[in-house]
């Protein structure tokens, strides 16, 4: 039987706010009078909303890579490279939000206001980058056991 490691935890925790954060807007915009919202699967006019095929394509490959990096754990450093990948993706994601503020924010009389779900994004790449501190953890761990033997 195979201990789980903490590292688990952390990658679970990272899909589950992963998951929430694409049922809810990352940003709301106010042109006019008109709200818009910017999300997963809430992108347009309030009222009116459709999916955004890029930005759920990004959630959903976070959310499965940090599921298939759970089931790695025999080889520590596939496991580590899928979690490194995992961060990078999460980081262009938060990049894309960030520049779709920047665009729509430059126009005349639009006000963008960032909602807190946006924060789990950025706490699920927190997790990752503890998951990835504590496989390189067990690597050390390994390391030092081998050159003991």
């Amino acid at each position: 039987m195979v201990i789980q490691r903490i590292q688990t935890v952390y990658l679970l925790i990272a899909v589950i706010l992963m998951a929430v954060f694409a049922f809810f807007p990352a940003l709301s915009f106010e042109l006019g009078g008109r709200e818009f919202v910017y999300g997963a699967l809430e992108t347009g006019k309030v009222g009116m909303t459709h999916i955004d095929p890029l930005m759920l394509m990004l959630v959903i490959l976070i959310s499965l890579l940090a599921i298939i990096d759970i089931f790695l754990y025999k080889n520590l450093q596939r496991q580590m490279t899928v979690c490194f990948v995992d961060i990078i993706i999460g980081l262009a994601m938060l990049v894309a939000i960030g520049i779709q503020a920047y665009v729509v924010g430059n126009r005349d009389g639009v006000t963008v206001s960032c909602e807190w779900y946006l924060l789990l994004p950025v706490l699920s790449i927190i997790f990752l980058m503890m998951a990835h501190k504590s496989m390189s953890r067990d690597k050390k761990m390994l390391r030092d056991s081998d050159r003991l033997r």
